[in-house]
C-alpha cells in the first residue's frame, strides 16, 4: 500500500511556541502593574486626611446698626433695638407707653441709645409706611422722629386700611417743613426706599424675629419687653455687663 500524505506538520515550530510564551509573559507583566498602580494608589488616598464633610455652621445673627434712625448717644454702651410695624396696634402701645420712660430714664442719660427697624407684617399699608418713613429719615435724619411718632398717633384699628398716600403727605408736611415733596411723593409712587425696607425685613427674618414689636437689648432678645419693668431690668443687667 502507498504511504499516506499528511497536509500538516507532526510536530510544533519552537520559535512559534516561544513567542506566544513571550507574548503572555508580556501581558502578565502589564496586567501585574495596573494591579500595582491601583493597589498604590489605593493607598495614597487612605494615607490622605480626608476631609469630614463640612455642616453650615448656625452663627448668631447680628444686627446691623448702620443707616438706621436711632435717639441718643451713639456711644451709648447700650443700644435697645425695636422691631416694628407702623400698622401694629401693640407697636402704637409701646411707642406711647413705654419709649417716654426709656428715653428719660437711659436715652437722655445718655446710657442707651434707641433704634427703630421695620417689620412689616401686616399688609401694603405697612409696606407704604415704611417707605415714608424711609424718604423723611433720608432726606432729613433729625426730623424722622416726628413723622415717626405722627404716623403713630394717626393710626387707626387695625382691620382698616387708614394708610394712604394722602395722609403720609400730609404728616410729612406738618412734621417736615423742610420736606422735598416730589421726592416724597415719588418714594410713595415708586416704593423707592423698598431696599431698605427689604433690608430692616431680611435681618428680622434672620434673627428669629416672630412679631411686633419685638426688642433686643444689645444683641440679647428681651421677652415680654412691652413690660417696662422687664425691659429696665434687661437694660440694667447690659450695662453691668459693660462697666
Amino acid at each position: 500500500m502507498a504511504g499516506s500524505k499528511h497536509s500538516s506538520k507532526e510536530t510544533s515550530d519552537p520559535k512559534k511556541g516561544r513567542i506566544v510564551i513571550f507574548s503572555s509573559v508580556i501581558v502578565i507583566v502589564l496586567v501585574a502593574a495596573i494591579l500595582v498602580m491601583i493597589f498604590s494608589n489605593q493607598n495614597r488616598e487612605e494615607a490622605k486626611p480626608k476631609k469630614q464633610p463640612t455642616h453650615r455652621t448656625e452663627q448668631t445673627a447680628r444686627i446691623d446698626y448702620q443707616g438706621q434712625p436711632y435717639i441718643g448717644s451713639s456711644n451709648a454702651p447700650v443700644k435697645v433695638v425695636e422691631f416694628s410695624d407702623y400698622h401694629c396696634p401693640y407697636c402704637k402701645e409701646f411707642e406711647e407707653t413705654v419709649i417716654p420712660k426709656l428715653n428719660n430714664d437711659y436715652v437722655k442719660t445718655g446710657k442707651v441709645s434707641f433704634y427703630f427697624i421695620n417689620n412689616t407684617i401686616l399688609g401694603p399699608g405697612s409696606v407704604l409706611a415704611a417707605n415714608a418713613a424711609e424718604e423723611v429719615y433720608h432726606q432729613n435724619p433729625k426730623a424722622f422722629w416726628a413723622f415717626h411718632q405722627a404716623v403713630f398717633q394717626a393710626q387707626k384699628n387695625e382691620k382698616e386700611q387708614w394708610v394712604s398716600k394722602k395722609l403720609l403727605t400730609d404728616i410729612a408736611k406738618k412734621t417736615v417743613p423742610s420736606i422735598d415733596l416730589k421726592a416724597f411723593q415719588n418714594a410713595l409712587d415708586t416704593k423707592s426706599r423698598q431696599n431698605d425696607v427689604d433690608k430692616d425685613n431680611a435681618m428680622a427674618d434672620s434673627l428669629g424675629v416672630p412679631g411686633t414689636p419685638y426688642i433686643f437689648v444689645g444683641d440679647k432678645a428681651v421677652e415680654e419687653a412691652q413690660d417696662y419693668e422687664v425691659l429696665k431690668k434687661a437694660i440694667d443687667s447690659a450695662l453691668a455687663a459693660n462697666k
